[in-house]
């Protein structure tokens, strides 16, 4: 019983010693970030670019870019963060008048890699990057 009682309590201790969900600041994401090929919507998509932009001047929203095999897919859009969260919208091409569609797009961080898990409407719902790695700024 003791053996259980001190396995329970070293158990507690390192969990609480560490963070499960650590926080995630603009400034630990923002760049220009390329992910390995991925497999979507039963393709494999190549050479993908995000973008995580600050506001442009005299505006709140953030803006992210994404393109792969070569800018041939190229979607854009602006939104929010709160914590690790961006939320907006973000359009097709970069033709104005398109469709906008709405997306959540939940940022994590692991050993300097990004994960970026995209969910919403439109042609970018279910997108899961992973091992993203951060180019220059």
């Amino acid at each position: 019983m003791k053996k259980f009682a001190l396995v329970g309590f070293l158990a507690v201790v390192l969990v609480a010693g560490c963070e499960l969900f650590p926080s995630i600041s603009w400034e630990d994401i923002r760049g220009e970030w390329d992910f390995p090929n991925t497999k979507f919507n039963d393709s494999t998509i190549t050479t993908i670019h995000l973008s995580l932009m600050d506001p442009a001047e005299g505006e709140s929203e953030y803006r992210i870019d994404l393109s792969w095999n070569n800018s041939e897919n190229f979607y854009y859009g602006d939104g929010t963060l709160s914590n690790n969260i961006f939320t907006g919208h973000y359009q097709v091409g970069g033709d104005p008048d398109t469709t906008e569609y709405s997306i959540t797009v939940t940022f994590s961080l692991s050993n300097e890699t990004l994960k970026a898990v995209f969910s919403g409407t439109g042609p970018l719902n279910g997108l899961v990057l992973e091992h993203g790695t951060l180019g220059t700024q």
